[in-house]
């Protein structure tokens, strides 16, 4: 319990610090992470030579590093979302074409909003509430220890967005009774070697991936969004969001699949550094 209270003390306080400040201190993180601790070097490593096995070492390593920048300013901003504000949000994240999501509400026609572990996605997800005229709901993975678990839920929550636990989301989906919702979806996570039950390519690799995207949108008629995360400059971020499907029930099996895997690859290629490249994606390759 101490050490609940201590962490949530001092995470507000660094939460207060004004953004230069807070950059500052991810600087520091970034060369913390990258050139002492090395942390998780040997997994990004792997990771960047498989995936483009065309770039040449120097390229690689300036990828590298620049990942270690993204991921401690990912860090620092999550403190900040202890005490951020409605209107620093707004300031801070632009959709290009909000047309794409109104046009859907128009129709009440559903969506899944599929998105990859790019720049912040703590923060994207909790802020789409704000840019789309949908309800906005998300699956999360609750943690072990209750109050953290709660203080996740309460920091994800306060722009409006809803979470519904992992378990659950198959007859929270089919239940909800929302005539045109939106539902947040991770493009890239792995699924348990139990699990695995398609395969697909992606960056160059035999890649294991879910299926509940596809799944999903058939079974509860859903459209299916892919968006494209930027940031701009520190702090600030941009949105495009490229409808997929409109209508799931004319597509081919696995097409669903396949073709947001794609849409992350092509963003990824175009903006490598922004992507979490620590995680084991092909621990089950």
């Amino acid at each position: 319990m101490i050490g609940y209270y201590l962490a949530v003390f001092f995470g507000r306080l660094i939460s207060l610090l004004p953004f230069p400040l807070l950059y500052a201190k991810s600087n520091f993180i970034a060369w913390l992470l990258g050139d002492v601790l090395h942390y998780r070097e040997e997994v990004i490593k792997g990771n960047l030579v498989r995936s483009f096995p065309e770039k040449s070492e120097t390229e690689l390593k300036s990828i590298q590093k620049k990942f270690y920048r993204n991921f401690s300013d990912i860090i620092m901003e999550s403190f900040k979302s202890l005490s951020i504000s409605e209107q620093t949000i707004r300031k801070r994240f632009k959709l290009l074409n909000p047309e794409v999501f109104q046009e859907l509400k128009d129709q009440n026609k559903g969506v899944i909003m599929v998105m990859g572990h790019h720049t912040n996605f703590e923060w994207t997800a909790m802020s789409i509430p704000l840019l789309v005229p949908q309800n906005c709901y998300a699956v999360y993975h609750p943690l072990k220890n209750k109050r953290f678990n709660k203080l996740i839920v309460k920091i994800r929550e306060q722009f409006g967005l809803k979470l519904f636990k992992m378990e659950e989301t198959y007859p929270f989906m089919l239940g909800n009774e929302d005539p045109a919702p939106l539902y947040v979806f991770m493009a890239d996570q792995s699924p348990h070697r139990g699990k695995i039950k398609y395969r697909t390519q992606f960056l160059n690799q035999d890649t294991p991936v879910h299926l509940g995207v596809e799944n999903l949108s058939k079974k509860c008629d859903l459209a299916v969004v892919f968006i494209d995360i930027f940031r701009v400059k520190r702090g600030y971020y941009e949105i495009e969001a490229h409808l997929l499907f409109e209508d799931v029930q004319a597509t081919a099996d696995k097409e669903v699949t396949d073709t947001h895997v794609q849409a992350l690859e092509k963003l990824i290629q175009k903006d490598p550094a922004n992507w979490l490249w620590s995680h084991k994606r092909w621990k089950y390759a």
